[in-house]
């Protein structure tokens, strides 16, 4: 199977060209049929050129590196370099997806199909590969081949579509692809996994249908651009999102330093002299940023602890541009005032953009934070504005010992961030496994007041477990566990 994906690799464009008609524009009416009913027919065609030009170009790019990949998966452990396995694309047809191997040999006769956070079935080199996502290079001879898409609904196992809804199996109209919405916002399913009792029975009643509406409304509003922005974020992650911020930001003000100290008469040998520290100077900048955690919360949420974090940042690295001004004698830094001034911008900007960006935020909102009895350690269901002002209340309030461990939300989107620096862990479902029961004393429920049926429901649902809910400061007690 190597063999065949590196010799499609390497064939002349031109034998691709010529089955272009034929791929684009199969003659299955079914296909047409369905088709047609997501996006008129040339936005059909485009997608589907879109996708040939770049499998294409990727598998000739990558044709190093496929070999080496191999090589890797080979020698990490016995089995085959290439998974293959059943998946149910458009119109319900069967094929097989492609991936490297990155479980142990046939262990799908050792356990589930689904993995969760620490299965002994993954090995080593698997989870790099699942990390890094190189385990799904192969699948761009799927799309080359008109049985996926680089954007469209993740294709489950038949045993998991027999499953669906009437209303469910509308996505089947859609090409499967390598990514799509519930790709970005499931980044680490395995970690919602973690705890699971019943990993499958969680999978299907929670994951799946979230999984499937991000889909549907995918399909509402599919086309070549959404496709774009989807394949981007993919690729990147928030926090290279916030790392490009500070970059920007870190670079302008080096850039405005110069000119404030040269009274905006700045010379092509000053010029040269900024290129030529550049570098250097944001990238001192960016070591201590990244030991004071600035790149794994989120932009809006800014605080007094966030600030004192920036400073802290931003003074290590004065210091480290001051030795390394001294160390090269002025060779790889600019003048000490230059440096003292870049400081001063720096955190003058930083902290303004963060400001204005909670500001816009909360400006949103017009929810007012209620009272909440205090535990130890809790959970907060809800990443709205309610939900962070109360998260920021307790955990700064002075005299409490109060934890607030994790955010929970329905909202894919915000999974995986850090409001405040507190990790937004998935759905709040995922508070029925084993893992959280132990870690938790209380949920506090902080949803706004359009969404008091979902509420009430999270609070049906969690009505047999140990934990003690909060709903708008209204205590129900659940269970033993005293906070």
């Amino acid at each position: 199977m190597v063999s065949s994906l590196l010799i499609a690799a390497y064939r002349p464009l031109s034998s691709v060209v010529s089955h272009l008609s034929s791929v684009i524009c199969p003659q299955s009416s079914v296909f047409s049929h369905l088709s047609s009913v997501i996006c008129p027919p040339s936005s059909v065609q485009t997608k589907r050129l879109f996708d040939i030009t770049f499998a294409a170009l990727g598998l000739l790019v990558l044709s190093p590196l496929l070999p080496l990949l191999a090589i890797a998966v080979k020698l990490s452990s016995r089995g085959p370099v290439l998974f293959r396995q059943q998946r149910i694309g458009q119109g319900g047809r069967p094929f097989y997806i492609v991936k490297f191997r990155s479980m142990v040999e046939n262990a799908e006769d050792l356990g589930l199909g689904l993995t969760r956070d620490g299965d002994p079935r993954i090995t080593a080199m698997g989870r790099f590969l699942r990390r890094t996502k190189l385990d799904e290079l192969p699948q761009l001879w799927n799309v080359l081949r008109g049985e996926m898409s680089f954007v469209g609904p993740r294709p489950e196992v038949p045993a998991y579509v027999a499953k669906y809804t009437a209303v469910q199996r509308e996505i089947l109209k859609c090409r499967p692809g390598i990514t799509d919405m519930a790709t970005m916002h499931f980044r680490d399913e395995e970690i919602l996994l973690r705890g699971a009792k019943d990993v499958e029975e969680f999978y299907l009643q929670y994951c799946l249908p979230k999984k499937i509406d991000l889909n549907r409304h995918y399909a509402q509003q599919a086309g070549l651009l959404q496709d774009v922005w989807i394949i981007l974020q993919t690729l990147c992650p928030y926090w290279l999102g916030v790392l490009a911020t500070y970059c920007i930001m870190l670079v302008a003000s080096l850039w405005l330093s110069y000119q404030l100290r040269f009274d905006f008469q700045v010379k092509s040998s000053d010029y040269a002299e900024f290129a030529r520290c550049l570098p250097w100077i944001v990238s001192l900048q960016l070591i201590p940023m990244v030991w004071r955690k600035q790149f794994f919360g989120m932009l809006s949420y800014f605080s007094l602890a966030e600030l004192r974090r920036l400073v802290a940042a931003l003074a290590v690295a004065l210091l480290l541009q001051l030795g390394l001004w001294y160390a090269s004698n002025g060779r790889l830094a600019p003048a000490r005032s230059i440096l003292a001034i870049h400081f001063l911008l720096s955190l003058v900007g930083l902290g303004c953009l963060r400001m204005a960006l909670r500001l816009l935020r909360e400006g949103a909102y017009s929810n007012t934070t209620k009272n909440h009895a205090l535990v130890q350690r809790i959970a907060i269901v809800g990443t709205g504005d309610e939900a962070t002002r109360l998260a920021l209340d307790l955990t700064t309030r002075p005299g409490n010992s109060i934890h607030v461990l994790a955010f929970f939300d329905d909202d894919p989107r915000s999974w995986q961030k850090r409001p405040y620096g507190i990790p937004v862990m998935g759905m709040p479902e995922c508070l029925l496994n084993a893992h959280w029961l132990e870690q938790l004393d209380e949920v506090i429920i902080a949803l706004p007041s359009e969404r008091a049926e979902r509420a009430e429901e999270l609070r049906r649902v969690l009505a047999e477990s140990p934990l003690r809910v909060t709903i708008a400061g209204v205590h129900f007690a659940r269970g033993n566990r005293e906070p």
